[in-house]
């Protein structure tokens, strides 16, 4: 993007922590282990950035189209209880490797921008020096250079993303200066760490009677994990009378199963999600116990799991997923840095929109340079970088620092515990169906309908939904205290006719209520027996 966009007289530096390169999204043979790659769903917002940027074609041949999901209910194990549902979005979700969708990055640009002054180094993290000032328009970085931890890692095997982790020696290191710095180095937040502090000297330098009225500082707001999940990977193969294009998905009281195609041939990679104290979840659980429960919770999966994948899954340790977290109130440091993706907005993956936000920052953010460069009179040559840079970043920071907090402040309410989760999520979802369905040009549908909106930001669906859950309680409050004098009103009929007190009318219609409620539940028992 920044490469079409300013030419090969620009040097273009990509850092990346892990040193080994991803293999190509062709070679088959990388990608034969199915349960050792997390696994992405890419929607229409992370498609749209693809196709902006001429990679939607090779996205299409590296991954396997979902078109619907097959659910089984708690406490429904036989395989005639699944339930398909087609999907019935305008952009059916596409589905991929992780790695796989970086190597697909990588070698679009090796064989695509080989001219074009580009850098790609691997094993090399990035941490801030200086941001800039008035006197110094450019980013200070140092540069340093990583390793695999182990002998055995540094290998030249390729390492998935979730199990590497690389060291760095931040001894040695190389100092760097650059017009523009993009931080996207995910949870881990290096950069938007040292905007914070950036952030806070600044501030605390402030005289105390203007702090009050100085801008709010940078700040990375981190969530506590209330409800935390791990999860364990292991490949599944599909019989043949099963479609194989489908998201598969079983709940049970301890476990969650929920897999999706990894090629078009019926091979899944299903993920167990678990809360961190299951017995499961543990590295080295007893296989037999394991094949015990999958036998009398999940036997529709784990006739499909043979013994050694259950040997496997049984020694495996969990991965935990990631904490809820969201930089704010700007996404971006002075006039030349910027963050984006996870470092900007982590999210839980369960409803697709971690990477799918992040290709969308990217797509914004091209937006932004080409504005930028209107103003600049959409002249993008050195002689106007300067002044292309610092709208760009101010323009991305002002588009996408509320829709960042919305989107993660959303999920997290999707993923409360207990009680919490019946008043945030579940109750929510509910009368946003009922009401939509009564009145859908005033009521808009529920939260999962919107995610799949093209056209409207998270920030735009958040405010929405404030509005349909005020109007929601001024219906329901309406209803209930019309119903409540309606009631009033009989009563006081009541009273008159028979010549009794309103008091004791009330009794007796208070009686005569829970004797028919009682009544049913026995009936209902009797039915059931």
């Amino acid at each position: 993007m920044l490469s079409q966009k300013f030419g090969p007289s620009h040097r273009i530096a990509v850092c990346e922590r892990r040193p080994t390169i991803p293999p190509s999204p062709s070679d088959e043979t990388a990608w034969n282990d199915i349960a050792r790659f997390y696994l992405l769903g890419i929607g229409f917002r992370g498609q749209n950035a693809l196709k902006k940027f001429g990679l939607f074609d090779d996205f299409c041949q590296a991954s396997v189209v979902v078109n619907g999901r097959r659910d089984w209910q708690p406490g429904m194990t036989r395989v005639e209880d699944g339930n398909i549902t087609p999907a019935r979005k305008d952009t059916k979700s596409r589905v991929l490797p992780r790695d796989k969708l970086v190597g697909l990055l990588h070698h679009h640009i090796v064989e695509n921008y080989a001219h074009s002054n580009i850098d790609l180094l691997y094993g090399y993290d990035l941490e801030p020096e200086s941001f800039g000032d008035e006197n110094v328009d450019v980013v200070t970085v140092r540069v340093s250079k990583c390793d695999e931890g182990s002998e055995k890692d540094r290998s030249s095997q390729f390492i998935p993303s979730q199990d590497s982790d690389p060291l760095c020696d931040v001894e040695s290191f190389q100092i760097s200066q650059t017009k523009l710095l993009i931080a996207a180095d995910g949870s881990a937040r290096t950069v938007a760490n040292a905007i914070e502090r950036h952030d806070a000297d600044r501030r605390s330098s402030l005289n105390p009677l203007v702090r009050p009225f100085a801008p709010k500082p940078f700040k990375v707001t981190r969530y506590v994990d209330d409800n935390p999940r791990v999860y364990k990977s292991v490949p599944i193969c599909l019989p043949s009378d099963w479609p194989c294009d489908l998201n598969y998905s079983a709940r049970q009281s301890r476990i969650n199963l929920e897999a999706l195609p990894s090629d078009d041939k019926g091979n899944l990679c299903a993920l167990l999600l678990m809360k961190p104290e299951e017995e499961f979840a543990q590295p080295n659980v007893d296989p037999d116990k394991l094949r015990a429960y999958f036998d009398e919770e999940l036997p529709q999966f784990g006739a499909l799991i043979s013994d050694i994948e259950m040997a496997l899954l049984a020694k495996k340790p969990a991965s935990a997923l990631p904490a809820f977290r969201f930089a704010g109130p700007r996404l971006n440091c002075e006039k030349r840095t910027l963050v984006l993706g996870d470092a900007a907005h982590t999210v839980k993956p369960y409803y697709g929109l971690g990477a799918n936000s992040a290709l969308e920052d990217v797509q914004i953010l091209s937006d932004a340079l080409d504005d930028a460069a209107v103003v600049a009179d959409g002249d993008n040559d050195k002689s106007k970088i300067d002044a292309v840079v610092p709208t760009a970043v101010q323009l991305f920071s002002d588009r996408r620092a509320a829709d960042s907090e919305a989107l993660v402040m959303m999920s997290r309410n999707m993923d409360r515990p207990g009680k919490l989760f019946l008043f945030s999520f579940l109750l929510p979802l509910i009368l946003d169906g009922i009401f939509h369905k009564l009145a859908p040009k005033v009521f808009g549908p529920n939260m999962f309908a919107m995610f799949q909106k093209q056209g409207i930001g998270f920030r735009q669906i958040q405010k929405k939904k404030r509005l349909d859950r005020a109007l929601q309680l001024v219906c329901l409050g309406t209803l209930l205290t019309s119903a409540g004098l309606s009631i009033k009103a009989f009563v006081r009929v009541l009273a008159m006719v028979t010549g009794r007190s309103q008091g004791f009318i009330s009794l007796v219609m208070a009686t005569v209520a829970a004797m028919g409620i009682f009544f049913t539940k026995q009936t209902a028992t009797k039915a059931s027996t």
